[in-house]
């Protein structure tokens, strides 16, 4: 089989991460590549051309930011990707995350008569227009931007949904109904690899840590609500750094002398604190199926979460506390500590199970041979 994905994955499979989309991107291509599939990765934003060790080829485009900007969309871009995706030849062509340039994926996959998947990577990507703007866009809202690129990756993105031959899904909650589909969709979870805990010094430290960025959608205003609320006794670590002016207006009010705020850390610095923490927790108003859960669950650290609960599975399979959006829920369980009565091992049996890298490429190839 021969795989084709496209975006900026060549810095994380080379192992510097931007985003939790590219790092699951890298992760199943390097599990596939492993089992002696033919993996290309076509990333316009790295220097060179390189192979991986796994065995991944990653090319670069020599022309992506020649000609004038604005017009270079067009006269270099569009036409130099859309070359390599044609040339690469590929059985199945993969995208993720909302862009109006996996129309030449598709288009790509339909002039090699291969395959064309669509991964879902957040609970947007099957949100409905106002509940994207007000909640995405508004809090940081710029007009040209929006018409000119995000509005434009939206309509394309939910015209190719419907056309794509496959659909993925992070958990059970994002399922579609069939009549607004062509395709098949299947739950196929976000992969976590061990070997990222191989290094770390466990050292089990009295605090409960938040970690990911800080802005309105991900729920940094509860988490100052959440922070001005608890008992003192309680130390709280914040990883992360906020991203807007209304952000960074919460996130200069967490003064309190039990916050301690980290700012931004290198990935290997935020599994080390998460790792050592008493519980982790999550303010964000939508998520997808985030790392950081799986990060935390394959430490044996719970998870306490305000509003995300990925196909029910913290209730189901016991990793942690469920808030059901109420704020005073969440005060109450981190005041009285219950998340010390939750079984740790469960928390990183469940990882193994359902999301382990070794095994990845067998899940994916199930759904696409079924």
């Amino acid at each position: 089989m021969k795989i084709c994905f496209w975006g900026e994955i060549g810095n994380a499979i080379k192992g510097s991460t931007i985003g939790g989309g590219e790092l699951q991107m890298a992760m199943l291509g390097k599990s596939l590549a492993l089992a002696g599939h033919e993996v290309v990765v076509i990333d316009p934003f790295i220097n060179e051309s390189f192979t991986s060790t796994e065995g991944i080829k990653v090319f670069h485009i020599p022309s992506w930011n020649k000609g004038l900007p604005g017009l270079r969309t067009f006269t270099h871009r569009i036409p130099s990707l859309y070359k390599l995706l044609v040339n690469t030849k590929a059985d199945f062509y993969y995208t993720r995350m909302r862009s109006y340039l996996h129309l030449l994926s598709y288009l790509a996959a339909k002039r090699n008569n291969g395959k064309f998947i669509m991964a879902l990577a957040s609970d947007f990507d099957n949100a409905g227009f106002w509940k994207r703007f007000k909640y995405e866009y508004w809090p940081k809202f710029n007009p040209i931007s929006y018409l000119s690129h995000y509005l434009i990756n939206d309509v394309v993105y939910d015209k190719l949904k419907k056309k794509a031959d496959y659909i993925t899904l992070q958990h059970s909650g994002q399922r579609l109904t069939a009549k607004s589909i062509k395709g098949k969709q299947a739950i196929f979870p976000n992969i976590f690899d061990f070997r990222n805990l191989n290094s770390l010094k466990r050292e089990p430290g009295d605090y409960i840590v938040s970690a990911g960025s800080l802005t309105m959608l991900k729920g940094v205003d509860q988490l100052y609500y959440l922070l001005e609320g608890i008992d003192r006794k309680n130390k709280v670590v914040v990883v992360g750094d906020p991203r807007d002016k209304k952000s960074r207006s919460f996130f200069d009010k967490m003064t309190m002398d039990n916050v301690v705020r980290k700012g931004r850390l290198k990935h290997a610095e935020t599994l080390q604190t998460i790792a050592n923490a008493r519980a982790l927790i999550n303010t964000s108003k939508f998520e997808g199926f985030p790392n950081i859960f799986l990060e935390a669950w394959a430490a044996g650290v719970p998870v306490v979460s305000l509003n995300v609960n990925p196909g029910n599975v913290i209730t189901e399979f016991g990793l942690g506390i469920y808030c059901e959006g109420s704020i005073e829920r969440m005060k109450e369980c981190i005041n009285n500590k219950e998340v010390n009565a939750i079984d740790k091992t469960k928390l990183i049996s469940f990882v193994r199970e359902y999301h382990d890298f070794e095994k990845a490429g067998d899940r994916f190839l199930r759904i696409l041979n079924s």
